[in-house]
């Protein structure tokens, strides 16, 4: 695993890097700027494969990127009628936001071609694991990437549905886990942790004998009654809980009434009250989770998958668990129809329920599973062309609206890994299959483009910002002056560095890292 995870390594930093710098190739060119080298790696020359033109295509000997040289690069060389320094601006612009572009566009050809080529992620799950949450049970335990679960508790698992519905049923009780990893079968004991979803908030008791808030929706019971995300949960109604079987005692006991909560929040005791509301409805075979009437549980054969996101019934708007409800006690068995979001589109099901449908209808005020803390593999399905193409376009929109995200936000501490991270991501993707190394690369590539426009000297957001400001005071900079802003640039980039390395080591050290 540590030679294919190190080839796979060395495969995507000399991707990115090399379509990178095509792009600075490739716009150099076709502006007229002389290109003297195209490098593949790093360090001294190694050898020169063959030189066209007044371009030499060299081999160095570290493989882990490469570089391209233009001629009159450095301040000073404006003299070079065929150097970079003698172009206008917009010409050095452009050859400068060429390499991020042609980052962008490395991404955005991954993940078109991807449902080509492999599929996508929407099929059935899988009795495979696709990621280990840090500090879970499942952590804990050891389990990784790429396991697959065979048996649990000596009853044989062929599919994802079987082992997490095992899984999820047992919160609180040992089981035993059949595992299969690189040929080799080996068991694991452990114990599903209690998670409850409760006023629209997530309580986890994974990290001990209180009730944690994981997450908490917008606008939810819980946001509105102060709740906040690490609130730890002391008692409901003046009883003590301490374990996830009291907490589910405590809420059906209280049903739909108004419930006090006391929680602890740094050091200090808060106390909320709020009105209970419907947390999930489980109508013909589908469980609808609120807030968000998100499709949790869905039959084989149904026309909803998992995941879809329920937005009208019979016309009407459907935002809580309650509206539902509502909705389906006034049909009088009479055909429903449905609004559906999936993948970013709106699809339409018409829903033909039986008088046993209607009896077997469920709902509650809240839900409470066993996790182990890993999520679930899900089949890759093959699509075609346009199909590829249309859904590539969306996540390569999604993921880039959460880098932006994260990279405006407090979070980014938390979020962004440096070669470390990259290295142990990089193992994890590896034990899942080539899909996974590829769609690793494709997000990787995306990164570069965005991180590459960040204004600071020496990178390409830099070098555009000091062309706008060439621009603005009609004026270049010194060679002396461009040498104390390159060293500012390095400085920075350097105390970068050092940041996303330690906060690398302190994520491993503190087992912060999915396995």
């Amino acid at each position: 695993m540590i030679i294919e995870t190190t080839l796979a390594l060395i495969f995507i930093f000399a991707a990115l890097v090399m379509f990178h710098e095509f792009g600075h190739f490739i716009a150099g060119r076709l502006l007229g700027i002389r290109v003297e080298e195209f490098a593949l790696g790093f360090g001294p020359k190694l050898l020169t494969l063959f030189k066209r033109g007044d371009t030499e295509y060299t081999i160095h000997p570290f493989p882990l990127g490469g570089f391209v040289k233009l001629a009159g690069m450095e301040p000073g060389q404006e003299d070079i009628a065929d150097g970079f320094q003698a172009q206008p601006i917009w010409k050095r612009a452009v050859v400068i936001f060429a390499g991020p572009l042609a980052s962008f566009v490395l991404a955005v050809a991954v993940f078109t071609s991807m449902g080509v080529l492999w599929g996508f992620p929407i099929g059935t799950t899988e009795n495979r694991i696709q990621m280990v949450s840090p500090q879970t049970e499942a952590s804990r335990i050891g389990l990784r990437a790429g396991d697959r679960i065979v048996k649990i508790n000596g009853k044989k698992i062929t599919e994802g549905s079987q082992m997490t519905d095992l899984i999820h049923n047992m919160p609180g009780k040992q089981i035993t886990l059949s595992v299969r990893r690189n040929g080799h079968s080996f068991e694991k004991r452990g114990v599903p942790q209690w998670t409850i979803e409760y006023l629209g908030a997530v309580w986890s008791f994974k990290s001990g004998k209180q009730a944690t808030v994981d997450e908490i929706g917008e606008r939810s019971a819980s946001s509105k009654a102060g709740i906040r995300k690490g609130d730890k949960l002391a008692s409901i109604n003046g009883k003590p809980i301490t374990s996830g079987a009291q907490f589910a005692d405590a809420v059906n006991a209280n049903g739909e009434r108004k419930v006090t909560l006391t929680l602890a929040r740094n050091g200090k005791t808060i106390r909320a009250q709020a009105v209970p509301v419907t947390e999930w409805v489980e109508f013909m075979g589908v469980r609808w989770n609120f807030p968000g009437a998100i499709a949790y549980q869905t039959p084989k054969k149904s026309a909803i998958k998992f995941g879809d996101q329920l937005v009208k019934a019979d016309g009407k708007s459907i935002k809580t668990g309650n509206q539902l409800l509502a909705l389906l006690e006034k049909q009088e068995n009479k055909s429903i129809s449905l609004t559906i979001r999936r993948e970013g589109g709106l699809r339409h099901i018409t829903l033909r329920p039986t008088p046993q449908d209607y009896r077997a209808m469920k709902s509650d005020v809240y839900s409470a599973v066993g996790l182990l803390g890993f999520m679930p593999e899900q089949t890759l399905i093959k699509t075609g062309f346009s199909d590829s193409v249309s859904k590539g376009l969306l996540i390569t929109k999604n993921l880039a609206g959460q880098l932006i995200s994260t990279l405006t936000s407090s979070r980014i501490k938390e979020e962004i890994g440096g070669p470390i991270m990259i290295a142990k991501m990089t193992g994890s993707a590896v034990a899942r299959g080539s899909y996974s190394v590829v769609t690793m690369l494709g997000a990787l590539s995306l990164s570069l483009a965005f991180i590459n426009l960040i204004p600071i000297p020496i990178v390409d957001g830099g070098q555009l910002a000091l062309l706008l400001v060439e621009k603005i005071r009609r004026k270049r900079f010194t060679s002396e002056q461009m040498q104390v802003i390159n060293l500012v640039g390095f400085a920075i980039l350097a105390l970068v560095f050092i940041t996303v390395m330690w906060s690398d080591l302190f994520k491993l050290s503190q087992g912060l890292v999915p396995q």
